[in-house]
């Protein structure tokens, strides 16, 4: 089994890449760093969309990159990617990551086991990159979050790109995220050490007929077009999306925040109030719930302290408003 050569596809067609992960997991920015990664080599052209809905956290979601040194006319799903990546093993369980890679296509798996023995217990034929990417993350961010390993596995995948056009690339993205400096720190830790903890191997394990793709058989019920300006915070005040009755509510009187920074992270509205500590790296102070919350609670799940939590809420009306 002869692997692909990544490099050489996307001189002389498409790189097409899928990553199949969970919503919370990192999956998105991983693939927006990768796509901003190639867009440093001035002679690629670059196409990257995540596929979901308003999914909750744990939901299967998809992403897609393409990359390639043509212009890049085609715009839908990939459905033959030369690339994929499982980010969450409990993903596997109801979709296949595998399916419509060609022979000799390049398998990244965010996980503990060996490439031999995903090759063998997934069915893949070609190369298969491996990288404990949850036990770096809790090692270095506090958190069993793989998307930084995942993307540095699937960088050396591709092949061309330095050590430092990796780690400054994804910085940058999280920098645009207004990320503490001590959490961009552990972030540049945790990049750093995942280098030498990529594993690979060439495997030819793929039975005749798994992971083909099925006929297409219409959309269903599904619209047409999936994202809608209404995702767009900057012109909608998506505190108007969270239900009715709640608001959001921060309270640490026992001092009890670790500066792990997980909840600025992972708020997608860039919402949450800190300041710097010498103890900690930094602190977080609350929330601002009055334009951007619409209460998606991943600040909720992702506190190791529970210092998040919803509370009746009653807006009050002016008595103008009440009388109109």
């Amino acid at each position: 089994m002869k692997p692909m050569d990544l490099r050489k596809t996307l001189g002389e067609s498409v790189l097409e890449i899928r990553g199949d992960g969970k919503a919370g997991g990192g999956l998105v920015l991983a693939f927006q760093s990768l796509a901003s990664l190639a867009l440093t080599d001035p002679t690629l052209n670059v196409q990257e969309w995540p596929f979901f809905s308003s999914a909750r956290r744990g939901a299967n979601i998809r992403s897609y990159v393409r990359v390639s040194a043509r212009p890049i006319r085609i715009a839908c799903e990939v459905t033959n990617p030369t690339l994929v990546l499982l980010m969450d093993e409990g993903a596997a369980r109801t979709v296949d990551f595998a399916q419509g890679v060609p022979p000799g296509g390049t398998f990244v798996l965010n996980t503990r086991h060996t490439p031999e023995v995903c090759a063998k217990h997934y069915g893949l034929s070609g190369r298969v990159i491996t990288i404990s990417g949850d036990e770096i993350g809790l090692k270095h961010l506090r958190a069993q979050i793989g998307n930084v390993s995942a993307y540095v596995a699937m960088a050396h995948a591709i092949g061309g790109f330095t050590p430092e056009a990796v780690f400054d690339t994804f910085l940058s993205a999280l920098k645009k995220r207004r990320i503490p400096e001590t959490v961009l720190q552990r972030n540049r830790e945790a990049l750093e050490a995942s280098l030498s903890e990529v594993k690979e191997g060439v495997f030819d394990e793929a039975k005749p007929g798994t992971h083909l793709v099925p006929p297409f058989a219409g959309y269903g019920d599904l619209p047409v077009g999936a994202q809608t300006a209404l995702r767009l915070s900057q012109d909608n005040l998506t505190a108007y999306y969270a239900r009715t009755g709640v608001q959001l509510h921060f309270e640490d009187p026992e001092d009890k925040c670790t500066g792990c920074g997980h909840c600025i992270t992972n708020c997608p509205e860039g919402i949450i109030h800190w300041e710097p500590n010498e103890k900690n790296g930094l602190k977080v102070t609350g929330s601002d719930v009055t334009e951007y919350c619409k209460l998606c609670a991943e600040c909720i799940s992702v506190c190791p302290e529970n210092l998040f939590s919803e509370i009746p809420f009653n807006v009050a009306w002016k008595e103008a408003e009440v009388s109109s």
